[in-house]
């Protein structure tokens, strides 16, 4: 079950980040678009449809089969991203990305409910690490085999495919990369879906949407500070991950290439070691009884990044950086397995999903469809110059880590407070 959804989860970060990788190119074959106009490509047009339908994923993720409902958004998002590579019109992008959301609004809810079933609170963290190293794994990958796929298909020849026609470099990129999906989709489809654990009703029903929102008004001030924390954390993230290649090729003369297979590897390897750590670590203080360690290593994590990230695209050295970019993406990835693990831990099985659907509303919405557009807009519009991108980046990062330690330091109480209350109605499920 983690081996596929790692895959699965893998599948969806290539399809929607490879486009990081083949800027350039795209800006020339449509037209010379602006980065802003790129930004729109990389965030708005995958995000809005993407978070829209993630609440009523969720909704069909608690009550209804979650391995068909994956197995069915695989397929629908790997299709849409080859057809990525068949489009040769700004606008017909913008809407393909659109799809491309549409089907990864299934996943996160479904895949995280299923986990919790799987697993007991102690194990849960690493196994939610496992899976949620996925963006890491797949930004690796992305940037390994993306660089030098773009690079070598931009001095060939462009491709004369069967009913498509003649395409270019990054079209052919879309298409190879999500045809796999289909057979991660079969995949999907032949695991087991696991018993539900930990409800409060006994029948088979929806809990009213009056009562799932209440259920987070009760705890208003946990899901705040809680959002808040993450929406910074990712909006730096994201920031990062969707320009480092781009400010390498133009700040430091390196080719797609030659950062692609550096950076890949760094965000490959040590992104998977943080993600995996985190939930080793958080497994164990948990049962040591420090009940909150899921947000106490976020906490600690976002500490260490305040410094290493705002040095990180300010240092001239390139080597310096690609030094610091390790620590980095070490910490960065730690939160995304800790965020999914709190969440099931205060949640009972019929609203799981739903809470994890919030969250991709709350977070993801804001964190994917602005992080792009945050560094370009201020590299065009206030230090007019394409070469001001590191410099961006690192504004944002003293921002964004500082808020988000604040904000996790302020919700340690409510977070015990909400563990508490959950285990007065669901008992000890371990």
């Amino acid at each position: 079950m983690v081996f596929v959804l790692t895959l699965a989860s893998t599948c969806s970060i290539i399809d929607r980040q490879i486009l990081n990788v083949m800027i350039g190119p795209i800006k020339r074959d449509l037209g010379g678009i602006s980065d802003f106009q790129v930004s729109l490509i990389m965030g708005f047009a995958f995000t809005f449809l993407y978070s829209v339908l993630s609440y009523p994923a969720g909704r069909i993720a608690d009550r209804y089969n979650r391995r068909n409902l994956m197995a069915a958004g695989i397929a629908s998002w790997s299709v849409l991203t080859m057809i990525c590579g068949m489009v040769s019109q700004y606008t017909h992008l913008f809407f393909a990305r659109m799809g491309v959301g549409v089907g990864e609004a299934t996943l996160g809810p479904a895949s995280n409910s299923a986990l919790a079933d799987y697993f007991d609170s102690a194990r849960l963290p690493l196994a939610i690490g496992i899976v949620s190293s996925a963006p890491f794994i797949g930004q690796g990958l992305a940037n390994i085999a993306g660089g030098p796929l773009i690079d070598y298909l931009e001095a060939t020849p462009n491709f004369v495919l069967p009913v498509v026609g003649e395409v270019f470099s990054w079209q052919m990129v879309f298409i190879l990369v999500g045809a796999p999906g289909l057979l991660i989709a079969l995949a999907v489809a032949g695991l087991r879906e696991p018993a539900r654990r930990g409800k409060i009703k006994s029948e088979n029903t929806s809990v009213p949407f009056r009562e799932v929102w209440q259920f987070v008004l009760d705890r208003k001030a946990f899901f705040a500070l809680l959002f808040g924390a993450y929406l910074c954390l990712a909006t730096q993230g994201w920031s990062l991950f969707s320009w480092l290649v781009e400010y390498y090729v133009r700040n430091h003369g390196w080719t797609r290439t030659e950062i692609g297979l550096s950076y890949g590897s760094i965000a490959m390897l040590v992104g998977i070691a943080g993600s995996i750590a985190g939930g080793l670590w958080a497994g164990m203080l948990i049962a040591r009884k420090v009940q909150d360690a899921t947000l106490r290593i976020v906490l600690y994590s976002s500490i260490v990044l305040l410094p290493t990230a705002t040095v990180l695209t300010i240092t001239p050295n390139p080597y310096l950086a690609l030094g610091l970019l390790v620590p980095v993406t070490f910490c960065m990835a730690m939160p995304p397995g800790l965020i999914m693990a709190t969440l099931q831990a205060i949640a009972p099985n019929e609203l799981r999903g739903q809470m994890v659907a919030f969250y991709l509303i709350a977070v993801n919405f804001l964190s994917y469809t602005f992080a792009p557009s945050l560094p370009a807009l201020m590299s065009d519009f206030i230090f007019a110059s394409e070469l001001a991108l590191g410099k961006s980046i690192s504004i944002l990062a003293v921002f964004n880590y500082s808020v988000a330690a604040l904000c996790l330091y302020l919700c340690l109480k409510h977070y015990q407070r909400a563990l508490h209350e959950a285990r007065n109605w669901v008992g000890d499920q371990t």
